[in-house]
């Protein structure tokens, strides 16, 4: 695993273990001027294989995307 990739990682991490994205269970993730496409590409795929984590494109080239998961369905 590349060290770009895991920065993004341990940010994209960050944000959904926020208070307000727990409490909504909704995050917007937006790519950043130093993440790869293919970084970004891989984490939207990793994050897309999780149960009940549903993926959002919120522009036509899925660089803001909104993640939303429901925790009653895990269980």
């Amino acid at each position: 695993m590349s060290k770009s990739y895991e920065q993004l990682v341990k940010r994209v991490q960050k944000e959904i273990g926020s208070p307000k994205a727990q409490s909504e269970h909704c995050v917007e993730l937006q790519r950043q001027l130093d993440d790869t496409a293919d970084d970004w590409a891989h984490m939207l795929s990793d994050l897309g294989t999780i149960e009940n984590v549903d993926l959002i494109p919120l522009d036509d080239t899925a660089e803001q995307v909104r993640v939303r998961w429901n925790p009653e369905g895990a269980m």
